[in-house]
C-alpha cells in the first residue's frame, strides 16, 4: 500500500533526487560523483581476449545466437523498486503466465538492483540474504524456469553498484558469471553506476564482461543487456565524456552486447512520465543503422499505469515496436488493468515489433507536433506510424510511395489497433488524440469489397494567443471548425456532418452541404459555438459525427472528439498568483507545487524562506488565464537551497515570464548564488505563462522558485462567470491531522483536506460545506491535490444537498479521471444551505481534495 501523503514528508524530496543519483538519472543526473581513476588493467577474473572497443556499427556480427528478435519480458525496477523477495518474483511470475503475457511471448523475468546488497564469502562468492531469498538464488530461477518463462539477473561493471557500496563485479566478472549461470540464469543486465565513479571505458569493460559470459563455465547461453545511462556530464562537468556516455553505446554495442541502453532512464520507480518517453525514444532513433538480429538498441522499459494516461502507454509500445526495440514491461503485472494487459498482448502489434527482418524503424516525416515513423517489414509491407507529441488532436498524412512502397493503383491499410482494414488510393491519413499513436501495416493492393479509407479530423477552434490548448469562454462565441475527407478509390455518398456539444451550449447541429464525396475531397462543417453565461470551469468535449455510405449499400459512422478548456473565474483585486486555479502546468521532475519547492518542502533561497510562490523543476511552463484585467506581477526567482543538500552539479535555470506568447521579464541564466527580484507589465494580458529552463546544462538539480508571485488586479468579473457562494465552514467525516475539512474551501490550492489514513479509514467518506444560510446552488467544482502525491484523488463522487443538515437529498453522482485536473459536476438548482460531496472511489482507497466551490443559481 503507497503512503498517502508519503510526497508531503519532509525526506521525500532528498529520497527522489538520491532516486536520481543512483538509479533514476533522469535528465541527466549522475549515481554519484567519480571518487577514483582505476587502473586500467582488467580484472582479476575477466576473460583476456582482446577487446575490440571500436567495432564498425551495423556491422551485423551478433554475440550469440540469442535475440534474433528483441526480446520481450518483465523487470522489477519500475514497479517494485529495490524491495523485493522470493515471494514476490513467484507471483509476478504466475502472473506472466495467468496473464496471458507469457503466451504472447513475454518470457524474461529480469531481477533488477535490489536483488543483493553486495556480500561476498572468503572465495568471492556472492552471498544473499537467507529472509530475502530462503531458497537461494538457484531456486528463483528454477521457479521462472517451472514456469516455462527464463531468468534474468542484475549487476554493474564496476566496484559499487547503483545501488550502494560493492554491489558490483569489477574484479569478479569471470567469477559472478560463473555463478550466475551455475544458479541458471539466462540473462544478464550490467549497469555502470560503478563503472562512471571509477572512470573505465565502457567499451572495455562490457567487452570483458562479454567475453566473460561467453566463457561461462557451465556454456549457458546468457542474453547480455548493456545499461551505461549516463549522458554527458551526467556526474559534473565533463564526466563521463561522450566518448564514455550512453549516447557512444552504439559504437560497440553490436558486437559486445545483446542490446544496449541508448538514453538515460526513462523514469523512476512508480513513475514513467510521456516527457522521458520522447526523449528516450528520439535518442533511441539516433543509430538505427546499429540495429539487427541479436543486437538492437534499447530505449529502456514500458511504463503503462505509473504516470502516462492510457494512451500515451499505448503510444509508447507502438514506437517501441516500430523501433524494433526490446519490450521489457517495468509495472506491476500483477496490478495492472485488463485493458492494459490487452493492449500489451496486441499480437498484430506485437507482429510489428518481431518482425523477422529486423530493421529499425526511422522518422520521415514532422508536420508540426506530428511524427511520421515507418518500419520495413520482412513481406515487403510497411508499419506506419503516425504519432501526435502534442496536447490537441492532430490530422497527420502522408502516402504509400513516401513509405518506401511502389507505386499501385489501390493500397490496403490495416489499423493495429482497431483491428480495420480498408482500401486507399494512397493517402494514409489519421486524426491522432493529443499523446497517441496510429499504427497501420500497408501493403499493395486491396481485396473487394473494403472500405473506402476516410479520415474525420477532430473540431478545431481558433488558436489562443501564448497558448497551446483550446480555450472556450462562457458568453462568448467560439468559431468551430471539422473535416471529414475521402482518401479511398470510390465516392461515398450520403455524408452528413454535425457538432455535438454540452448541454446548455448553442450553436451546435448539422453542417451545411454534404451529400456525395470524391475520393480526395474534404467535407467542410464550420458551426459558432457559445457556452452559457456561468458554465463552470474545467475541460468539455465537443463531438464531430459524420455518417455516410460506401458501395452504395454499407452504411457508416464515426466521430472525432476536441476537450476545450472554460477557465476559472479570472482574479480580481490584490492577491498572490500561487492561490489562482491554473490553465495547465508541467514541471521536469514531479508536478509544479504551489506555495512550496518542488517536493513539498517549504520555498528557501539563500537561507530566506518564502510562504507563497511557486516551486518546479527545469524545464517548467506553467500558464493563468488573467482576462485582461491584471496589470502587474512581481516577484523572486532564483535556485532553492534543496540544491545545496545534493551536490555541486546543475542548480542552474532561466526564468521568463510571458504575456500572451511575448516576453515581459527574462532573467537570464540564474545559479544558486543569487535571488533575482523583477516586476511584470500585464496590462490587457489574456494568457500569463511562467517559463523556467535548464540555462544551456540540462535539468540536473534544478530546483527553481518563483517567490512571493504577487498579482495586481482590477476588480473581480462578474457576469458571464459564475457566480461562487461563499462557505461559512466545512466538516467531514474523517480527516488526518493537518489536513482539516476547512482546507478544502480555504480559496488556496497548496492546503488540501485528507481523510483519516492511519488507521485508514475506509470510502466512502465525505466533506460537508456549510453555506451559513440557505441558497440556490446547482453546479460543484472539485480541485484535486495538486502536489506530487495522487492518494485521495476522488473518482467516484455523490453529490447531496440538504436545508437543514439533517436529510439530505441527491442531486448528482458520477465518475472523475483519476488525475490532477479540476473537475466539475452540475445539477439541476436546488436550495440548501449543506452540500455534502462524498468520494465512493479514490485513487489508493482514499480521499482528498484541495479546493470544493459551489455555484450560485438565478
Amino acid at each position: 500500500m503507497r503512503k498517502p501523503l508519503a510526497c508531503l514528508a519532509a525526506g521525500t524530496l532528498l529520497a527522489g533526487l538520491m532516486a536520481g543519483l543512483t538509479a533514476g538519472l533522469m535528465a541527466g543526473p549522475a549515481s554519484a560523483a567519480p571518487t577514483a581513476t582505476a587502473p586500467g588493467r582488467a580484472p582479476a577474473h575477466a576473460a583476456t581476449a582482446p577487446v575490440r572497443t571500436t567495432p564498425r556499427p551495423g556491422s551485423g556480427t551478433a554475440i550469440n545466437d540469442l535475440a534474433r528478435t528483441p526480446y520481450l519480458g518483465w523487470n522489477t525496477y519500475y514497479g517494485l523498486g529495490s524491495t523485493y523477495d522470493f515471494d514476490a518474483i513467484k507471483r509476478v511470475t504466475d502472473s506472466l503466465v495467468s496473464r496471458g503475457l507469457k503466451a504472447a511471448g513475454y518470457r524474461y523475468v529480469w531481477l533488477d538492483g535490489g536483488w543483493w546488497s553486495g556480500t561476498r564469502n572468503d572465495q568471492g562468492s556472492i552471498t544473499v540474504e537467507a529472509k530475502q531469498w530462503p531458497s537461494g538464488m538457484k531456486a528463483v530461477a528454477d521457479y521462472i524456469h517451472s514456469r516455462g518463462l527464463k531468468a534474468g539477473i542484475y549487476t554493474d561493471a564496476g566496484k559499487d553498484g547503483c545501488g550502494g557500496t560493492a554491489q558490483g563485479s569489477y574484479g569478479h566478472y569471470q567469477q559472478d558469471v560463473d555463478q550466475f549461470a551455475s544458479w541458471g540464469y539466462d540473462a544478464v543486465k550490467v549497469d555502470f553506476c560503478g563503472g562512471t565513479n571509477m572512470h573505465l571505458v565502457p567499451a572495455d569493460a562490457y567487452g570483458q564482461f562479454r567475453d566473460a559470459l561467453l566463457a561461462n563455465s557451465s556454456h549457458r547461453p546468457m542474453l547480455f543487456n548493456i545499461c551505461n545511462p549516463f549522458t554527458p556530464g551526467a556526474a559534473g562537468p565533463g564526466d563521463p565524456p561522450l566518448e564514455r556516455s550512453v549516447y557512444n553505446s552504439y559504437t560497440f554495442g553490436p558486437t559486445t552486447g545483446n542490446s544496449w541502453r541508448t538514453d538515460t532512464d526513462v523514469g523512476f520507480v512508480h513513475s514513467v512520465q510521456w516527457s522521458d518517453v520522447l526523449r528516450n525514444m528520439d535518442h533511441d532513433a539516433a543509430h538505427p543503422e546499429a540495429a539487427g538480429p541479436g543486437h538492437w538498441n534499447d530505449p529502456d522499459y514500458l511504463g503503462p499505469e505509473l504516470g502516462m494516461t492510457a494512451d500515451q502507454a499505448r503510444a509508447q509500445f507502438t514506437m517501441w515496436s516500430v523501433l524494433a526495440a526490446p519490450l521489457i514491461v517495468g509495472s506491476d503485472v500483477r496490478a495492472l488493468s485488463q485493458g492494459t494487459i490487452d493492449m500489451l498482448t496486441n499480437r498484430d502489434v506485437l507482429a510489428v515489433d518481431q518482425d523477422r527482418l529486423g530493421v529499425q524503424g526511422t522518422r520521415i516525416a514532422i508536420q508540426g507536433s506530428g511524427d511520421v515513423w515507418v518500419r520495413r517489414l520482412a513481406n515487403g509491407d510497411r508499419a506506419v506510424a503516425l504519432l501526435n507529441r502534442g496536447g490537441t488532436p492532430l490530422t497527420i498524412t502522408t502516402s504509400a510511395t513516401a513509405t518506401g512502397l511502389g507505386h499501385a493503383s489501390q493500397y490496403t491499410l490495416d489499423d493495429l489497433w482497431s483491428h480495420t482494414r480498408t482500401e486507399s488510393a494512397g493517402t494514409i491519413r489519421a486524426t491522432v488524440p493529443p499523446g497517441s499513436a496510429v499504427l497501420y501495416r500497408v501493403s499493395t493492393g486491396a481485396h473487394p469489397g473494403l472500405a473506402p479509407s476516410a479520415t474525420l479530423g477532430a473540431p478545431t477552434v481558433p488558436a489562443t494567443p501564448g497558448w497551446t490548448g483550446e480555450l472556450a469562454l462562457p458568453g462568448k462565441a467560439t468559431d468551430v471548425t471539422a473535416g471529414f475527407t475521402n482518401d479511398g478509390r470510390t465516392p461515398v455518398t450520403d455524408v452528413k456532418l454535425s457538432l455535438g456539444a454540452p448541454s446548455g451550449w448553442t450553436g451546435a447541429g448539422e453542417a451545411s452541404g454534404g451529400g456525395t464525396l470524391p475520393t480526395g475531397r474534404t467535407l467542410t462543417g464550420r458551426w459558432q459555438l457559445t457556452a452559457p453565461a456561468g458554465t463552470l470551469p474545467g475541460r468539455y468535449a465537443l463531438t464531430v459525427k459524420v455518417a455516410y455510405k460506401w458501395g452504395g449499400r454499407h452504411a457508416e459512422q464515426r466521430t472525432a472528439q476536441l476537450m476545450v478548456q472554460v477557465p476559472s473565474t479570472p482574479p480580481g483585486g490584490d492577491g498572490y498568483l500561487s492561490d489562482q486555479p491554473w490553465l495547465n502546468a508541467s514541471s521536469g521532475w514531479q508536478v509544479p507545487a504551489p506555495d512550496a519547492s518542488v517536493g513539498g518542502t517549504p520555498i528557501t533561497m539563500g537561507g530566506t524562506a518564502y510562504d507563497r510562490g511557486l516551486g518546479v523543476a527545469s524545464p517548467s511552463t506553467v500558464d493563468y488565464y488573467l482576462g485582461g484585467d491584471c496589470t502587474r506581477l512581481t516577484g523572486t526567482v532564483g535556485i532553492d537551497d534543496a540544491v545545496n543538500a545534493v551536490g555541486p552539479q546543475g542548480g542552474t535555470a532561466s526564468f521568463t515570464v510571458k504575456a500572451d506568447g511575448r516576453s515581459r521579464y527574462d532573467s537570464g541564466n540564474v545559479d544558486r548564488t543569487a535571488t533575482h527580484d523583477f516586476t511584470a507589465d500585464l496590462a490587457g494580458v489574456q494568457v500569463l505563462s511562467l517559463q523556467v529552463g535548464d540555462a544551456g546544462d540540462g535539468g540536473y538539480n534544478d530546483r527553481a522558485d518563483w517567490a512571493g508571485l504577487k498579482l495586481t488586479c482590477g476588480t473581480a468579473p462578474a457576469t458571464p462567470w459564475p457566480a461562487f457562494a461563499t462557505p461559512s465552514s466545512a466538516t467531514a467525516t474523517t480527516a488526518h491531522e493537518g489536513y482539516p475539512a476547512s482546507a478544502a474551501i480555504d480559496g488556496r490550492q497548496a492546503t488540501i483536506w485528507h481523510d483519516e489514513f492511519s488507521p485508514q479509514a475506509p470510502l466512502p467518506q465525505s466533506v460537508t460545506v456549510d453555506l451559513g444560510q440557505v441558497r440556490a446552488v446547482d453546479g460543484l467544482t472539485y480541485q484535486p491535490r495538486l502536489d506530487a502525491g495522487t492518494t485521495g484523488t476522488v473518482t467516484g463522487y455523490r453529490i447531496e444537498v440538504s436545508s437543514d443538515g439533517s436529510a439530505f437529498t441527491k442531486v448528482a453522482d458520477g465518475q472523475w479521471s483519476d488525475d490532477k485536473e479540476l473537475k466539475w459536476a452540475a445539477f439541476t438548482s436546488a436550495q440548501a444551505r449543506y452540500v455534502r460531496l462524498t468520494a465512493t472511489s479514490g485513487d489508493g482507497g482514499y480521499a482528498s481534495a484541495a479546493e470544493i466551490r459551489l455555484r450560485q443559481s438565478g
